[in-house]
């Protein structure tokens, strides 16, 4: 359908179906406004429903939560999953339970605790004070109400509140911090030979049989992945500005239309007196001081006599100019807010202290003339035709890829773009080239590419990049022949036989060491390392030594002998003659501190999630949505 409509949807046709097409949703859309998705239920928590806008709202806050902390890393990509959306309603399904559990409990959250958050929280602030405005504005952007914010905020408050108070209920004795020490601080004696898989890879025999018998059995594991080639044609405000011709004559009107661009910033000189200490006792020197400046003494003389910054004492007090953005924001604001040369702020409290401020000289704005300014006009001047120039074509690169969708010929041609062809990528994308944006590689391999053979919608890769893809070549997800995996196969099956034959000849040696052979006999001084006693972080030895080591069951008498295969293919043997439990007298305070809350979290965390299970176990819980939305 959407096929024929692409193919026919010109001129008054197009009309003809875009009305039929508004009808229906049109009509869809009153209704939606009748009934709405507020009334679609995803779940029931013991018969408690959870709306579906109740969803959409905790999804569009857990997304919110992870581009904060991803930053330039949020991919939405990762947040479409029908998984993610399963996660964000099992929480809810949660926070009914908890909320239903403090309710049972008769846990409370007060008035004026709800109040003190909202009060207190930044972003409803202007000045560092609470903006009753501000806060609606900022709930209104995200389609809450004060009161539906409020609710949610109390939800969230008790349901913290119990976390809190079961987590808070695990304890953590002396003598289980004491047993993790003697076990963290464990050392044990250890001695370890190595059966060289290498030796065995000399001499290992694989026969062709056998390299094509594992080929037939793994052909899965041979394929050549599907891959394309695009042509895309690309447009973009960077590329456009290159192209922008440039006469002086433009260049001196824009100077003229945006001087105020060019004008440095204003700066002022003031000097100042710094009292430190005690708050109350500098406000009060200060106050004196701005007394006797009333009656006539002179700033410099107050200088010398009061202010403790040694720093400017032998300047009179000079700071030099400045602009915004340089000093202290409560030093800089009084600094700015005087009108006159001579004026004399009030005391200024910053994190160095008390001060009385005295502006000396205010420096206006000056501008740049053209001459010095030239290279940044051209460049702003560029920018913004290009900016004009770039809605204009996108529109129209929209509008000719869609009318033609066969190819990019008429668009590149209309739009005066050339035609670029890709390097070949896989669905996964690529490194390099323009599939190295995740953006490219679902929409090259999208059924209207590949199967249909036409244009691209546009993609947006930034408010200022756009592209347009049509296939060029497209290769299916083919076998390898033989021949070219054969080698590598040969010497898969060599390093398995040769690892394999390090671990026989490695568990023949225990078996030996066992009956009382001696290591001599056995192994050469070079692959028999003799026995040291190392802790659990040891660099001195391989972490799969440590590993496997400190793994193995205590001796009793007699020495333990067990092996392993390392990840290059040989075998260790390992003896373990002794082992030696931490002393906790040594740990130090800090560690012991660190170690019970560690586990008093760890505890903490177990208590909430088998309270949780034991909710669950006794709740009704239905799941209405077969897909989240």
């Amino acid at each position: 359908m959407l096929h024929f409509i692409r193919e026919h949807a010109k001129g008054w046709i197009a009309w003809v179906i875009v009305g039929l097409i508004s009808i229906p949703f049109a009509l869809w859309g009153v209704n939606s406004y009748l009934t709405g998705p507020a009334d679609v239920l995803v779940a029931t928590v013991n018969g408690e429903p959870i709306k579906q806008v109740e969803f959409q709202r905790e999804f569009q806050r857990y997304r919110d939560r992870a581009r904060e902390m991803m930053g330039e890393k949020f991919d939405p990509a990762l947040f479409e999953g029908a998984e993610v959306k399963r996660g964000v309603l099992e929480r809810l399904i949660e926070e009914k339970l908890l909320l239903s559990a403090s309710n049972t409990l008769g846990q409370r959250v007060r008035d004026v605790d709800v109040n003190s958050i909202i009060q207190n929280t930044e972003a409803f602030q202007s000045g560092g004070e609470f903006d009753s405005e501000r806060y609606s504005m900022m709930l209104a952007r995200i389609g809450l109400t004060p009161l539906a914010y409020e609710s949610q905020l109390r939800i969230d408050l008790l349901a913290q509140e119990l976390n809190n108070n079961i987590q808070q209920t695990a304890l953590v004795t002396p003598s289980a911090v004491d047993t993790i020490l003697r076990l963290e601080k464990q050392t044990r004696e250890i001695a370890y030979g190595v059966v060289s898989a290498m030796e065995q890879l000399e001499n290992g025999i694989v026969t062709d049989e056998q390299v094509q018998a594992y080929y037939d059995t793994h052909k899965a594991a041979y394929m050549a992945p599907e891959r394309i080639v695009v042509d895309y044609i690309e447009l973009s405000v960077e590329q456009l500005a290159k192209a922008i011709k440039i006469d002086e004559s433009s260049l001196q009107q824009f100077y003229t239309d945006n001087e105020d661009q060019f004008l440095g910033p204003e700066q002022r000189r003031v000097s100042h007196i710094l009292i430190e200490g005690d708050e109350v006792e500098a406000l009060e020197t200060l106050v004196m001081i701005k007394q006797r400046l009333d009656i006539g003494d002179n700033f410099t003389d107050l200088v010398a006599k009061f202010s403790q910054d040694v720093g400017t004492i032998s300047s009179d007090g000079d700071l030099g100019y400045f602009q915004r953005g340089v000093m202290d924001p409560a030093f800089e604001a009084a600094a700015f807010s005087m009108n006159d040369i001579g004026d004399v702020s009030d005391a200024v409290k910053t994190e160095f202290g008390y001060h009385l401020i005295k502006l000396t000289d205010i420096k206006e704005p000056e501008g740049q003339p053209f001459s010095e300014a030239r290279d940044e006009i051209e460049m702003l001047y560029r920018n913004q035709e290009a900016e004009d120039l770039f809605y204009e074509k996108a529109e129209l690169l929209a509008d000719l890829s869609y009318e033609n969708p066969d190819n990019l010929d008429v668009a590149a041609e209309e739009l005066g773009l050339e035609i670029k062809t890709s390097k070949e990528f896989l669905r996964e994308g690529n490194t390099t080239g323009i599939a190295k944006d995740k953006k490219i590689a679902p929409v090259a391999f999208s059924e209207d590419i590949l199967v249909n053979d036409l244009n691209s919608a546009v993609i947006e890769l930034s408010k200022s990049h756009l592209l347009v893809l049509h296939k060029n070549k497209y290769t299916a997800e083919s076998q390898l022949a033989f021949e070219s995996v054969s080698p590598p196969i040969r010497e898969h099956l060599k390093f398995e036989g040769a690892r394999d034959s390090a671990r026989e000849q490695g568990e023949v040696i225990i078996t030996k060491l066992k009956d009382g052979e001696t290591l001599g006999l056995l192994f050469a001084d070079s692959l028999w390392f003799d026995k040291k006693t190392y802790n659990r972080v040891d660099d001195d030895v391989s972490a799969q030594v440590l590993q496997h080591a400190f793994s193995v069951v205590k001796p009793s008498a007699e020495a333990t002998f067990t092996g392993f295969t390392a990840q290059n293919g040989n075998y260790i043997v390992v003896k373990v003659t002794a082992v030696n439990d931490g002393n906790p007298a040594d740990a130090s305070a800090e560690d012991r501190d660190g170690l019970q809350s560690f586990l008093a979290r760890n505890n903490g965390t177990s208590e909430l999630q088998a309270f949780i299970a034991s909710l669950r176990a006794d709740a009704d819980i239905e799941i209405l949505a077969k897909d989240l939305k």
